[in-house]
């Protein structure tokens, strides 16, 4: 296994030369478009979709990561490379939510860092609880101006949680992000961008309400869940439901956790008396097993919570989550 990784990683670096010497360093600058469709690359089909919705046909559109990939866990090809070197511009999760080789790979390929767009710090993104911050209002957040935006820029970004597309309204300013930068990058094609950003910011905005009816049926006494790591801040925040514990406290669905954390969700199972508790999809926990049989709680299966299914849109990615929480918190004798 160790021989296979290293093989993997010198094949990668190897690419990462091989694109240097070919004209698509940053030193050696970028093509001109002149009028020609640009080239964007996304780096996962959550942050693909919200591009697609903006750029329609006006771009030639690459998403590095196939559907129903945990992204967390997605090892970057040299084919990746390529693609990267030859975009215009790049958009990716940022908020340390892109592995950090496949991160490395956009600093080392793209022919410019100008072209390199992080969505995630344009959102206003809330702080994870386990570093200490629980104020998850939203409107203190909507209240910061953008002097203020740039402000938490030099911050770890370890501390933001970056599953933002669990709030309709943090992706409608990830859609107006990537407006602007199309618009910046391909101005011939100003008007298109503009008029497209805000047909899909007004479609975003009537999901609130509809996502807000949908959690109002769970009795006041249900809104409180486990799941497998944190990434319903979002969904917490702007919806009122209340994630009392993660079994794997942090952003890489991929850590372990000690026997004393394994004890500490189970604590706030009983004290709590929670009865479900939510198995991600692209990452399930080898511990919920121990967590079931210890407290027998219901284990619900099948929350995507990372990304898109293959062909999906993001309202059916957010309807489905939601309607999967809402049915087993409901109903949950």
């Amino acid at each position: 296994m160790k021989e296979k990784r290293l093989f993997r990683f010198s094949v990668l670096a190897l690419s990462i030369i091989l694109v240097a010497c070919t004209g698509g360093s940053a030193e050696d600058g970028c093509p001109a478009i002149d009028g020609r469709e640009i080239n964007v690359v996304a780096t996962t089909p959550m942050i693909g979709e919200f591009v697609s919705q903006v750029g329609g046909d006006n771009i030639n559109l690459t998403v590095l990561m196939p559907a129903e990939v945990d992204p967390h866990n997605y090892d970057p090809s040299p084919q990746d490379a390529g693609k990267i070197a030859d975009a215009d511009l790049v958009f990716y999760t940022g908020l340390r939510y892109e592995p950090s080789a496949l991160v490395k790979l956009l600093e080392n390929s793209a022919c410019s860092s100008e072209v390199l767009a992080e969505v995630g710090e344009n959102v206003f993104p809330i702080e994870f609880k386990e570093e200490g911050h629980d104020d998850h209002d939203e409107e203190g957040h909507d209240d910061h101006d953008e002097e203020g935006h740039d402000d938490h820029e030099g911050h770890d970004h370890g501390a933001y949680d970056p599953h933002f597309w669990f709030d309709p309204n943090r992706v409608s300013y990830a859609a107006e992000y990537i407006e602007s930068k199309l618009v910046e990058f391909d101005p011939s094609n100003a008007s298109d961008y503009e008029t497209a950003g805000k047909a899909y910011v007004t479609e975003l905005k009537g999901l609130v309400s509809q996502v807000s009816e949908l959690i109002s049926t769970i009795p006041s006494q249900n809104r409180k869940l486990i799941t497998t790591h944190e990434s319903l801040g979002y969904l917490e925040a702007k919806f009122g439901l209340e994630v009392l514990s993660t079994i794997i406290p942090s952003v890489d669905s991929a850590n372990e956790i000690s026997p004393s954390q394994l004890v500490g969700v189970i604590d706030v199972i009983e004290d709590n008396n929670v009865k479900v508790i939510f198995i991600e999809a692209e990452a399930p926990s080898v511990y919920a097993d121990t967590i079931v049989a210890e407290t027998g709680i219901k284990a619900v299966e099948g929350l995507w919570v990372e990304t898109l299914k293959e062909g999906q849109s993001y309202p059916e990615f957010l309807f489905e989550a939601v309607e999967l929480i809402v049915e087993n918190l409901t109903n949950t004798d």
